[in-house]
């Protein structure tokens, strides 16, 4: 649970300096278009350890918090970051899966320490 809820703070953190950086009149793009790949993977991420932490107590209104938490804004954060840090292009999909593996692996009763 912890690891996911630093995963969920760094991506906040990531799309609040994007927007500060943006709106003080840094020359960068909007991120109002969704990369689909990205999104695919953290999809892809979130299944994963959705599937490794056996997390069946998760219900419907649980599914739009994991899209939301663990495909949305781990996709956007990563564009964000790709944008800022030019030198690091590889941002936006390692973001993406780690933020959705951080999501999708929450269950309070898995045995793992960072879930």
């Amino acid at each position: 649970m912890l690891v996911a809820l630093f995963a969920i703070a760094a991506e906040v953190a990531a799309l609040i300096v994007y927007t500060v950086r943006r709106g003080s009149g840094a020359d960068l793009p909007s991120l109002s278009a969704i990369d689909l790949r990205n999104l695919i993977l953290a999809a892809m991420a979130i299944s994963a350890g959705y599937a490794l932490t056996e997390n069946q107590d998760a219900g419907a209104g649980d599914l739009a918090a994991l899209m939301l938490l663990g495909c949305i804004l781990p996709t956007q954060a990563g564009a964000a970051v790709r944008r800022l840090v030019a030198r690091w292009p590889s941002a936006d999909w390692l973001i993406a899966c780690a933020g959705g593996l951080a999501v999708g692996s929450l269950n309070e009763n898995a045995a793992w320490p960072w879930s």
